[in-house]
């Protein structure tokens, strides 16, 4: 007489943020981006859960009608890993931000950050900005300046002739006007009222109104659908795909759109 064994389970992990940044924001009717809705920003509070363990259960052997041991199939065993601005609890399942600030999971880390807000313009009053977290820009970022930030970049005003680098998102949500100088690089997603003289890239898609004249590059898809929905002029290239309502001009202004390659 045998005995079948009984299988085990493997760990798991869930997470209780969004941990999809290739999700895109709520549309208006209009087709332009809703910025008050944007699902792709989690912010957290001191104490959240941002994951919850659940542990392996291991498997019993059985046996066969020969006496011989049938062993069940091997599970999975998974461990919360500490990251800034996080502590793990006791019993080793739940992984708890220690801060308020903003969570993504960035190259498979937890990154927790506290978030840096600046109420005005980003000029001569606060020169330029690095921080390890999310930063918050109230009002524009004026010519010559750069902010660098681990995590989001979300400027209320207008980006002019200056730099942002951000290891998350960069969300515009009035846009930029380059003036030939300006960049924009990030490693996730930029979203943008507008794009005019300036160099772009994202590592992930970009979703904008309109392109002028500008060098963008993603890795996902390019989407400028909005009310004007054109790209004029400049270069734009994408590994997934470009969308765009109006491409070149009357005025035979060069316009290079390239789609599918890194």
């Amino acid at each position: 007489k045998a005995m079948p064994p009984v299988e085990g389970q493997s760990a798991s992990i869930t997470w209780h943020f969004n941990t999809d940044l290739s999700r895109k924001p709520k549309m208006n009717e209009d087709g332009s981006v809703d910025f008050h809705q944007l699902e792709t920003v989690n912010p957290v509070h001191e104490g959240d859960c941002l994951a919850t363990l659940t542990p392996a259960i291991l498997g019993k052997p059985g046996i066969d009608v020969t006496g011989r041991l049938l062993k069940p199939a091997n599970v999975k065993q998974m461990v919360l890993k500490q990251e800034k601005n996080t502590c793990i609890s006791e019993d080793g399942c739940h992984l708890i931000s220690t801060v308020d600030g903003h969570v993504a999971m960035i190259s498979g880390s937890v990154f927790v950050s506290n978030h840096y807000e600046i109420p005005a313009n980003v000029d001569t009053s606060t020169g330029d900005i690095n921080f390890d977290g999310s930063v918050s820009v109230r009002g524009n970022v004026i010519t010559g300046f750069v902010v660098r930030a681990k995590g989001d970049i979300i400027v209320d005003g207008v980006v002019e002739g200056a730099e942002l680098y951000a290891g998350g998102q960069i969300i515009l949500k009035r846009g930029i006007q380059g003036m030939g100088r300006g960049k924009l690089i990030a490693e996730g997603n930029i979203l943008s009222k507008f794009i005019e003289n300036a160099e772009v890239s994202a590592g992930g898609y970009i979703e904008t109104d309109a392109i002028l004249h500008s060098r963008v590059s993603a890795r996902g898809e390019v989407t400028a659908s909005g009310k004007k929905g054109f790209i004029v002029g400049g270069e734009i290239h994408s590994g997934k795909g470009i969308s765009v309502k109006t491409a070149g001009s009357t005025m035979g202004t060069t316009t290079l759109l390239e789609v599918g390659f890194d």
